[in-house]
């Protein structure tokens, strides 16, 4: 009876425990999207194909073994002809030129094998998938870095329209209170009826708000799911904004940025990419070799017979080395060092222009940080004198002095003054993002 009643209670207390929602902070969230995105999986299965053929090209330097068998039914007999000089007299046909005519059925076994000795070409083309192999990882360090500057703009977004929520709220309950009392007023014959409906519509326009914060926040959650690779329905919230905004330390631009070090690897492939086309003009040598035998009848029930007469099998065994050199290509070779050229140069172009941006993309963010950092402080300001301007306004309005007018309008620049400082901090945020970035730093934002 007593597990019964356990079981009883978890029944009715698990809707309510899926039902919560989870709170993520930024760092679980950046945690979680570096494991679930799907762009990432990619990115790594790139990672993956690279190693393969970095391997695939060291493995044409280990030696390669393979088995033939063939069997040959010459509907034509193949003869050879040769001179009468090394058959004799004894032959019948013409002296000079001797005809011998070979099997009609050939059977072929062996096992052939080979393997380069030297060849500066193979070893220059592993050397070219290695560096193929470095810019994949650096291509997924780049997208890890994107991923994580994308999560933390929405989360800083969703924050900013959770805070706007908070503070709506606050102001629907505030704007209600007034309405309360303004009917209250009214019902006295101490205000007039419009001054009742300026408050009702202010109320109406708060709830508006509201609802359209409400729907922001929801589309912004609905983002960060997708860049967590989380199912519409799984239960996320941001945390609260906090009331400061927190500086992280930056010690200027890196020059370790996937950016940087993508370009100079591809300076680095260009240059690899020469020596492997300018390697195919070194002669290269491979050992090579078979192990079989090779057998002729006129019937091709013979091959079947255990008699030893008709087994004609003769060996076919070699081992042979071999030297491949290039002699001409027809300019194949010298035109492909050519394009390659240009390609380096091009990479080196693309090196110097990106160091420039990204200087200049740490001096806007860094002025924009200062910049946002004076309107927060400003507009934080302002939103406390704007408070205690309402509070007084309020008070005054109950003791009949001030008008339902300007109570209206401190109430506005209340909501201006709440809104613009939830904006400057988020742009805060943002920012130091930003320079978080161009730093090489983010990794402080999942410590």
């Amino acid at each position: 009876m007593k597990y019964l009643l356990l079981l009883v209670c978890l029944f009715f207390c698990l809707p309510d425990v899926y039902g919560q929602t989870k709170t993520y902070s930024l760092k679980e969230c950046v945690e979680t999207g570096i494991r679930n995105n799907l762009s990432l999986k990619n990115s790594r299965l790139s990672v993956l194909k690279s190693k393969t053929a970095l391997t695939q090209s060291r493995s044409r330097l280990l030696p390669v073994l393979s088995a033939d068998f063939r069997m040959a039914d010459y509907l034509m007999k193949p003869a050879n002809v040769t001179t009468g000089t090394l058959l004799g007299n004894d032959f019948p046909d013409d002296p000079t030129w001797q005809k011998i005519q070979s099997m009609q059925y050939a059977m072929t076994a062996g096992i052939q094998f080979g393997m380069p000795l030297y060849s500066q070409t193979v070893l220059s083309a592993a050397k070219v998938a290695r560096t193929v192999q470095e810019i994949s990882t650096l291509s997924y360090e780049k997208a890890v870095e994107d991923l994580t500057v994308q999560i933390g703009n929405v989360y800083y977004l969703a924050q900013a329209s959770l805070e706007q929520q908070n503070l709506l709220d606050e102001n629907i309950r505030r704007m209600e209170k007034l309405c309360t009392i303004a009917e209250e007023l009214y019902k006295g014959g101490v205000v007039l009826e419009v001054d009742l409906t300026r408050v009702q519509i202010s109320l109406k326009s708060l709830a508006a708000q509201h609802d359209q914060c409400v729907t922001l926040h929801e589309q912004q959650l609905n983002l960060l799911r997708f860049l967590l690779d989380l199912p519409p329905e799984a239960p996320l919230e941001v945390s609260s904004m906090p009331s400061e905004v927190a500086l992280l330390h930056t010690a200027g631009i890196s020059r370790s940025l996937p950016e940087l070090r993508l370009l100079s690897a591809r300076q680095k492939l260009a240059d690899r990419q020469i020596k492997a086309v300018r390697a195919g003009y070194i002669p290269s040598i491979s050992l090579g070799g078979q192990l079989g035998a090779v057998g002729y009848q006129e019937k091709l029930h013979h091959y079947f017979h255990t008699s030893g007469e008709t087994h004609n099998w003769f060996g076919n065994t070699y081992l042979a080395l071999s030297v491949h050199i290039p002699i001409f290509d027809a300019n194949d070779k010298r035109l492909k060092v050519r394009q390659y050229r240009y390609d380096r140069q091009q990479a080196e172009t693309s090196f110097d222009m990106q160091r420039k941006q990204l200087e200049k993309e740490y001096a806007d963010a860094s002025r924009l940080l200062r910049h946002n950092l004076e309107v927060f402080r400003t507009q934080k300001d302002s939103y406390r004198q704007a408070e205690d301007v309402y509070a007084v306004t309020e008070e005054k309005y109950r003791e009949g002095v001030a008008s339902m007018t300007e109570l209206l309008q401190d109430e506005m620049r209340l909501r201006a003054a709440q809104s613009a400082c939830v904006q400057a901090h988020c742009q805060c945020n943002m920012a130091q993002l930003a320079l978080l970035k161009l730093a090489g730093s983010l990794d402080c934002l999942t410590r």
